[in-house]
């Protein structure tokens, strides 16, 4: 790598996997069910349009193609006063999709919409797989702060001066997020939040969103 390189590794299939896709899965997952006007309005709640970007058509575009590829079935109900409703539920792959995304997203570095989302699902996880991939992801940001500290004991000629600014700007939000994660590391490891393999969980308590009908 360059003397700036920033290493990117947990990347699957050179794109991003998309954090819409995983806060639908999983609101749907954990309400027991849910119509798309109550996703939305869900994560309108919690502010996703914000720090995850989610547009609401993107929401009902990720339910039609979450149900299309199976993770999701869809369910005709009745209208209060007007067309048919779609009632979704997650299936056994959709399930295991969410988990998927959960690991994907505490693993992966330089992708803070996916860690956001992985954070609000991060309960999905049982204790030891959720600490397992947080410790990954502490290892990838201490190899790759070591990798662009070697680059600046040889310094290419090439790159401008002022882009040495930006290297250490992300040196910097490396640093800082190599610290956060050890510390949820350590709290996950002292038994913090209730996590899929604890009572309570929601294992154990399904559809405890309670969404408004």
């Amino acid at each position: 790598m360059g003397e700036f390189a920033i290493e990117t590794r947990g990347l699957s299939g050179g794109g991003r996997v998309s954090a819409t896709k995983l806060l639908v899965l999983g609101i749907v997952h954990l309400s027991g069910g849910a119509h798309g006007y109550q996703v939305r309005s869900e994560l309108q709640s919690w502010g996703a349009e914000i720090w995850a970007k989610i547009k609401p058509g993107s929401i009902y575009h990720a339910l039609k193609k979450a149900a299309a590829d199976g993770l999701l079935t869809e369910h005709a109900e009745p209208g209060n006063s007007g067309p048919e409703r779609v009632l979704y539920r997650a299936t056994a792959r959709g399930r295991d999709e969410i988990v998927e995304l959960v690991r994907d997203g505490l693993r992966r570095t330089h992708d803070p919409t996916m860690l956001d989302a992985a954070i609000a699902m991060l309960p999905m996880l049982t204790r030891t797989d959720a600490i397992a991939q947080v410790n990954e992801r502490v290892a990838r940001l201490e190899a790759e702060l070591v990798e662009q500290a070697k680059g600046w004991e040889n310094p290419n000629p090439d790159i401008p001066e002022h882009v040495r600014d930006q290297a250490e700007l992300w040196a910097g939000h490396a640093r800082t997020e190599l610290e956060w994660a050890k510390s949820l590391s350590k709290r996950l490891s002292e038994g913090a939040y209730t996590m899929a393999d604890d009572p309570g969980s929601w294992r154990t308590a399904p559809g405890h969103l309670k969404m408004p009908v």
